[in-house]
């Protein structure tokens, strides 16, 4: 009896819709058709993976530290910085470029006045909007 407990104790009932039913079928035959056998190819044990799957996920989302950056906000950052680059090097090269015609200097004196830096800012910002929309 001790036998006959433990092994029901595991037993957990899943009404699926037949919906799911179709793509759950569409899997096992692929898998069949890749050469697995139907111990291993069978609906109970793909919608076993996909729950172990599924769980895995929940309980990473629950440990998921809230100060930990997402991949949208880490590509973010990387574009952020890209572009900031090369609007500071388009800015450092103009400025060399002109400097060798000393009549021409005073067309890159923007970059050279304190509210260039915001200005660069909005400029990636509108950037930035543009890529993540």
């Amino acid at each position: 009896m001790n036998d006959e407990n433990s092994s029901k104790r595991n037993r957990v009932y899943l009404t699926v819709p037949f919906s799911l039913l179709e793509k759950v079928d569409a899997h096992v035959e692929k898998m069949l058709e890749d050469g697995e056998s139907r111990d291993t190819a069978n609906r109970s044990s793909f919608v076993m993976e996909m729950f172990k799957l599924g769980l895995r996920v929940h309980e990473n989302k629950i440990n998921k530290d809230a100060s930990e950056k997402t991949l949208d906000q880490k590509l973010e950052l990387i574009a952020k910085n890209a572009l900031m680059n090369g609007f500071i090097i388009d800015a450092i090269f103009g400025i060399m470029k002109e400097t060798i015609d000393q009549s021409k200097v005073i067309k890159n004196e923007t970059l050279l006045d304190p509210d260039w830096p915001k200005e660069m800012k909005e400029r990636v910002a509108g950037k930035l909007l543009e890529y993540f929309k």
